[in-house]
């Protein structure tokens, strides 16, 4: 009698093991999965806005913005036409920048997606963009979109040490940040 509880009880534990580590695995997927998937959703926003300024597309570029954030942010064709100046009529060669950071799912909604790149112009120039957008939002679609973007005319190594950092990455706007016209800490 103590053998068969003591060989069930081993079966039992056996089994339980097996099931958490499937489920751990599940979990694992669904999260490489959704970082697959915020990467690809990113790198598409990312290209669009790319073609948008190189071809000074101040109307294609708007259409990128929520509907909600076209409505929110104030005077957006000034900022969009500020935003597509600061690059003087030089082109973006090159925007490298790790895999975006998200906040929420394609289950729990809205999905956020934050990008960050590092941008080389043909004049050799090096300039920061930042990007958030609202990918998922099935409740509010006006809300899916582009809701901020975050330009920085200076490279991480000619940064001010006194440069407090940018906008709230929830914070819609477009916001342009020069070496004269930065928030200081």
């Amino acid at each position: 009698m103590k053998k068969s509880t003591l060989v069930m009880l081993c079966l039992l534990m056996i089994l339980s093991t097996v099931f958490c580590l499937a489920g751990c695995k599940t979990r694992t997927d669904e999260m490489a999965d959704q970082e697959i998937y915020t990467e690809k959703q990113m790198n598409k926003m990312k290209n669009k806005v790319i073609t948008c300024i190189n071809e000074q597309d101040k109307e294609g570029l708007k259409k990128l913005f929520s509907k909600d954030a076209q409505k929110h942010i104030e005077d957006l064709d000034g900022k969009l036409d500020q935003l597509i100046g600061a690059f003087n009529g030089n082109k973006i060669e090159s925007a490298k920048g790790l895999g975006p950071n998200f906040k929420g799912s394609i289950q729990t909604q809205p999905l956020h997606i934050y990008g960050k790149y590092h941008l080389v112009l043909n004049s050799k120039e090096k300039y920061r963009i930042y990007i958030s957008l609202c990918d998922k939002n099935d409740e509010e679609s006006d809300k899916e979109g582009v809701f901020q973007i975050e330009l920085r005319t200076f490279s991480r190594e000619e940064s001010p040490k006194d440069f407090s950092g940018g906008a709230y990455q929830d914070d819609y706007g477009i916001f342009l940040y020069t070496l004269q016209n930065y928030p200081k800490k």
